[in-house]
């Protein structure tokens, strides 16, 4: 990995899930945080790839969970962020409560978000979403787990994995950035 300010940051890892016209998905994200200071009104920032199934679902029902994965959570990192839910059932074997509208609560996490999408900005390769809190519970006995516990928790072999499947997402959003800075040069 090229040497960053930002390799120095530790964050706490997320799992997104969605659903609409009876499927449902997950991914793995590290880009969500807090958009806004007032308690009563609880907004939030993530950050999510237009190329995966998850973000089909949030689009058309514009609503999603933010899952905010607890310490020894680390083996959903594969299962959340390897695979498609085009490949394979994520959901399968993991008892989730639902909202709703039907979009999976991942059990025994930190605490979940349930939110409805107020803005999209569009940048090429990712999609920031901006979403409103529509409820939302913490479990505080729960401690988060971070990107660093996380894997090293993890197998070698899943490390790798995970690290190849970056190096992979990075292809794909580099030729998205191009694509989208042609559009925006023509326009």
């Amino acid at each position: 990995m090229s040497s960053s300010i930002f390799n120095f940051a530790n964050p706490e890892l997320y799992a997104i899930t969605a659903a609409h016209a009876g499927q449902t998905s997950g991914q793995i994200t590290t880009w969500v945080t807090l958009g806004a200071l007032v308690p009563e009104h609880l907004r939030v920032v993530a950050t999510i790839s237009p190329q995966n199934f998850t973000f089909g679902l949030i689009r058309n029902s514009q609503r999603f969970i933010v899952n905010l994965l607890a310490e020894g959570q680390q083996d959903w990192l594969p299962l959340f962020g390897l695979r498609s839910t085009r490949e394979v059932n994520k959901f399968e074997g993991i008892l989730c409560e639902t909202t709703a509208d039907g979009i999976p609560i991942l059990p025994e996490t930190c605490g979940w978000a349930e939110c409805q999408i107020v803005q999209e900005v569009d940048l090429g390769d990712r999609v920031i979403v901006i979403a409103d809190v529509l409820n939302h519970q913490v479990n505080e006995s729960r401690k988060p787990l971070c990107r660093a516990e996380a894997m090293a928790a993890l197998p070698p072999e899943v490390r790798q994995a995970l690290a190849q499947k970056r190096l992979l997402d990075i292809e794909c959003d580099r030729a998205l950035l191009q694509a989208y800075q042609s559009r925006s040069a023509t326009q």
